[in-house]
Parts: C-alpha cells; structure tokens; sequence
C-alpha cells in the first residue's frame, strides 16, 4: 500500500476520533465550566469531522471506513447543532436589516482595542474613520491612551470608570453616567454607562463591558450574573450593550449569557471576531474563529446593519 495513502488513512482515523471525542466532552459542558470551553471551538470541531470524512472516504475500506465516517459523524452533528442557529440567525437579521424605515439612526462600534496593541495609531485611525455617533471600547487603559486628543476631537464627551479598562466615547452631551461594581481595588466587573440623547432627540442608555476570560469558570460565571444585575436597574427598552464577552454564543455560557441579559435581545450572529488579526504582529494567516463579542439592545431598537471591525 502507498506509504502517503497509509497516512492519510492514520491522519482520518485520529480527525474522526479527536471530532467525536470533543463532541462528547462538549455536551458535558452543561454541567462543568471547564469542559464548556470546548464548545466555543465548534468550528473547528466542524473542521476536523469534514477533515475527517474527505479522507476517510478517499483512503479507507471497508469497517475501517465505517468506522470513521461514524466518528466524524458525531463531530458533524454536534458541531452543526451548535452553530447552524447562530448563521440561521444572521440570514434572518440581515434580512430583516434591508426592509428599512424607523427613525434616525444610531452609529454604535464596539471594540476591543487590546491593553497591549503595538499600533494605537493605527487603531485609534480606525475608529475615527467609521465615525461612528458613539464607541463602546474595552482594554482601553492600554496604549491607546496615547491616541485621546485624536479620539476627543471626534468624540468631546468620555466617560471612563476607575479601576476598569472599559470607555464610553460620545458626540452628544452627557445626561448621567454610573459605574460597575469595583471590589477592593480589584475589577470585580468591567461595566460603566452613560445617558445620552439620540440623534432624533431620544434618551438612550449605552453600555460598555468586558468579561473574564472562560478559564478558570467561576469568575466569568460571577461576572454575568453582575451584569445582569447591574443592567436591571436600567432603563432596556431603549438601552445599547456592547462588549467583550469572551466566550461563544453557541457555549452554555453563551446561551446563559443571552437567557440572563433578557429582554434585551444579541444582534450580533456569527459575527467572528477572535484571534483579531494585528498587522505589527507580522500575522496575516491570523483567521477569527469564535464570536466573543457582542452588542445587545433593548425592544424599540431596530438593527439596520451590523458589520465587522478589525482593529489593526
């Protein structure tokens, strides 16, 4: 037998055992934190199945094909079950996005800019350029603090939290403004709001966050359930969210994310936006995978485009 043939059968067998393996760590992730993460991969979980079965089919014979093709399906499954809904979702939103009609729009971007990004100019040049009404950004205390005077020729209101990396930058005035919970010095919760009038004259409230990362569980567990506190004592009909959620909307912390943040309704569907791909890293192979961040809105909102951001 082809010694490249014999490999590609060994590298089917491994894809289709490694797909069907995650996919049943993933389901354990109702109950256990840590095994949610995997979740968040469904993508790639997805790829390895198909991986799988291509191979599988070109290389492969008889229970040894069976098999495999088994295994893949597993993966295949599992992963179109978790993110299929999430592309159905973004079909059916820019859909309804075309009809048009409603009253002035508002511009929302929503960013994290990264503590660390070697390019605040760069960065702080994107923002200005989609000359969004207002900026929802986090990681914010970073280097782009470099860039204020080129941001606040643009946006002359700000509001920042102490001891949290989030940022409301504004063109309209200041109505009131408030602060998450900061414990001890320690950003237990990285959320500030501000009020603010809408460019049709409408008081609307607007919201910044940033998650814990996913690992270890509990903090980010923490941190949404504070949110959802912290937003309750808010007027949401009329309320804009946007932020870092740092996990997918297809993880069962994602789905608890959207069941706790309720009525407020996610309009950002597969919206990929992690690893962000940073030009001074020399990464231009860098492809997002997971949609970790998010803007949600209250009922009178009408969502008449959403489009990605890469900050460079």
């Amino acid at each position: 037998m082809n010694p490249f043939r014999i490999l590609l059968a060994a590298t089917a067998m491994e894809l289709a055992a490694a797909a069907a393996l995650l996919a049943v760590l993933g389901v354990g992730g109702s109950r256990n934190g840590w095994l949610d993460v995997i979740n968040a991969f469904a993508p790639l979980i997805l790829a390895l199945a198909a991986a799988a079965a291509v191979l599988g089919l070109m290389t492969l014979e008889g229970s040894a094909r069976r098999v495999t093709l088994g295994l893949a399906a597993i993966g295949l499954v599992y992963g179109l079950a978790l993110t299929l809904p999430e592309f159905v979702k973004r079909v059916e939103l820019d859909a309804a996005a075309r009809v048009g009609g409603g009253g002035a729009p508002l511009r929302v971007l929503s960013a994290n800019v990264w503590g660390y990004n070697p390019t605040p100019q760069a960065a702080a040049a994107e923002i200005v350029r989609r000359d969004a009404d207002v900026v929802l950004l986090q990681e914010a205390d970073g280097t782009l603090q470099s860039q204020g005077d080129r941001l606040r020729a643009l946006y002359p209101f700000a509001i920042t939290c102490k001891g949290a990396g989030v940022e409301i930058l504004l063109k309209s005035a200041v109505v009131a403004q408030g602060c998450g919970p900061i414990t001890d010095g320690t950003r237990s919760l990285e959320f500030e709001w501000v009020q603010t009038l809408a460019p049709d004259g409408r008081a609307v409230t607007l919201v910044a966050t940033h998650l814990n990362r996913p690992l270890p569980p509990d903090p980010q567990k923490a941190n949404r359930a504070a949110l959802a506190a912290q937003i309750a004592l808010l007027p949401r009909d009329d309320l804009v969210l946007g932020g870092d959620f740092n996990t997918a909307p297809w993880s069962f912390a994602g789905k608890a994310t959207d069941r706790l943040l309720a009525p407020l309704q996610r309009r950002t569907f597969a919206r990929f936006s992690w690893p962000a791909r940073l030009d001074a890293l020399n990464a231009p192979w860098s492809l997002p995978i997971i949609p970790i961040d998010q803007i949600y809105t209250g009922v009178n909102w009408r969502v008449t485009r959403v489009s990605n951001l890469r900050i460079p």
